[in-house]
C-alpha cells in the first residue's frame, strides 16, 4: 500500500497511515501534531506541500508529481492535493507517496540498452548515408530516373534512421540526467523570441503566422537548463507549423497561472482525435491520418519534451480538437529571486 499523510493549513501533520511510517521509518513514539519536516527529510517536497496546505494551489492541474530519494536509496513519488471545504476554501493537502524503486532500476537497464544499441547502429549508418550521398552526386545522365529514385530514397530512410537514433540518445541521456542539466538564471522572454524568430521563415514558408504575446509582464525569471527550454519550445512550435495547414495561425502566449509560468503553443491546424490524446507522449506514437500521414518524424519529439518538462519540475498539458486545432500548456515553476 501506498503511504497517506493529511496536513493542515500551518503545514502540521494530522494524519498518517502505517505504509507512510515504513517509509519514512517513523517510530511508534511519533505522533502526528509536529510540522510536515519532523516526518519527511525532503525539502523541497516539504516546501511543496506547505505551499499546497496555504492554498496557493487550487486548481489540481497545476500541482506536479515530485520525485526524490531518501537515505536507503530508495526512490519514491509523491503526489499531492488541497482538501477543500464546502466554500472551496483551502483546509490542508493530502499527500499519497509511493515506492517507485523498481520502476527506476528497469527504466535504467532499458535506457542503457537502448543508449548501447543506438549507439553501434549509429556509425554504420552514417556511413551509409555517405556513400549513397557520394553515389547520387557521380550518377551520370545516363542513370534511369528509376535508379536514381531508389537511390535518394534509400538515402532519404537511411537519414531517418539516423535522425531516430540521435533522438533515442538524447532520450537516454535525459533519463540519466546526463544532458540537460545544467540550471542557471534565464530570461524566459529572450529564449522564446529567439526560437520564434528562428522559425518565423519556416512558417513564411506555409504562409503561416506565427505570432509571441506576453500577456502578463514581467515574466519572473527562471532557473533552468536553457538547453531544455530550448528544446522543449522549439519541438513544440517546430511541430505546430508541421501539423498545421498552409495559411493557419500558430501563437505562442505567455503568461502566470499561481505561482507558475506558463507558456501555451496554439494552433488551429488538423487538430487531435480524443482517443490519441493520452498515447501521444509515448515513444513512437505517431498520429496517422490522410492529411498527417506524409509528415516526417520520429515519434520522440513530444516524449523528449516531456521528460525534460519533467526533469525542469514543470508540467505539460495538451488539448485539442480534429480540425480546431491543438494547445499545448507548459507550467514551469518561476523563481522569484532576482538575478
Amino acid at each position: 500500500p501506498n503511504g497517506a499523510m493529511v496536513t493542515n493549513t500551518h503545514g502540521q501533520v494530522v494524519l498518517m497511515n502505517p505504509a507512510f511510517r515504513r517509509l519514512f521509518h517513523l517510530g511508534p513514539d511519533l505522533k502526528p501534531g509536529g510540522l510536515i519536516e519532523d516526518y519527511v527529510p525532503d525539502k523541497g517536497l516539504c516546501d511543496l506541500v506547505k505551499e499546497i496546505s496555504q492554498g496557493k494551489y487550487i486548481d489540481y492541474g497545476d500541482i506536479p508529481d515530485y520525485e526524490f530519494t531518501i537515505s536507503d536509496n530508495k526512490y519514491l513519488l509523491a503526489r499531492a492535493q488541497p482538501v477543500l471545504g464546502e466554500k472551496k476554501e483551502c483546509l490542508g493537502a493530502v499527500v499519497n507517496v509511493m515506492d517507485i524503486s523498481d520502476m527506476k532500476v528497469l527504466d535504467r537497464l532499458k535506457s542503457e540498452f537502448v543508449a548501447k544499441v543506438s549507439h553501434e547502429l549509429r556509425s554504420p549508418l552514417s556511413t551509409i548515408h555517405e556513400q549513397l550521398a557520394l553515389v547520387i552526386s557521380d550518377m551520370v545522365e545516363e542513370t534511369s530516373a528509376g535508379d536514381q529514385h531508389i537511390l535518394s530514397r534509400a538515402k532519404e530512410k537511411t537519414q531517418g534512421l539516423i535522425s531516430l537514433i540521435g533522438d533515442l540518445l538524447d532520450l537516454s541521456r535525459i533519463e540519466e540526467g546526463i544532458i540537460c542539466h545544467e540550471p542557471k538564471p534565464v530570461k524566459l522572454e529572450e529564449i522564446l523570441t529567439n526560437i520564434v524568430d528562428f522559425l518565423k521563415s519556416r512558417a513564411d514558408g506555409k504562409k503561416q503566422s506565427l505570432t509571441l504575446d506576453f500577456l502578463k509582464t514581467p515574466i519572473p525569471p527562471l532557473v533552468a537548463d536553457p538547453i531544455a527550454l530550448e528544446s522543449i519550445f522549439g519541438n513544440l512550435i517546430t511541430n505546430a507549423i508541421n501539423y498545421t495547414q498552409e495559411g493557419g495561425k500558430i501563437a505562442v502566449r505567455v503568461d502566470l497561472a499561481g505561482i507558475n509560468i506558463r507558456v501555451q503553443v496554439i494552433d488551429n491546424g488538423f487538430g487531435i482525435e480524443a482517443k490519441h490524446l493520452e498515447n501521444i507522449f509515448k515513444r513512437f506514437y505517431r498520429v496517422k491520418n490522410d492529411k498527417t500521414r506524409y509528415i516526417t518524424g520520429t515519434g520522440l519529439g513530444l516524449p523528449i519534451v516531456k521528460e525534460l518538462t519533467n526533469s525542469l519540475g514543470g508540467l505539460i498539458d495538451v488539448e485539442s480538437d480534429p480540425g480546431q486545432g491543438s494547445t499545448f500548456t507548459v507550467l514551469l515553476p518561476a523563481n522569484q529571486k532576482d538575478f
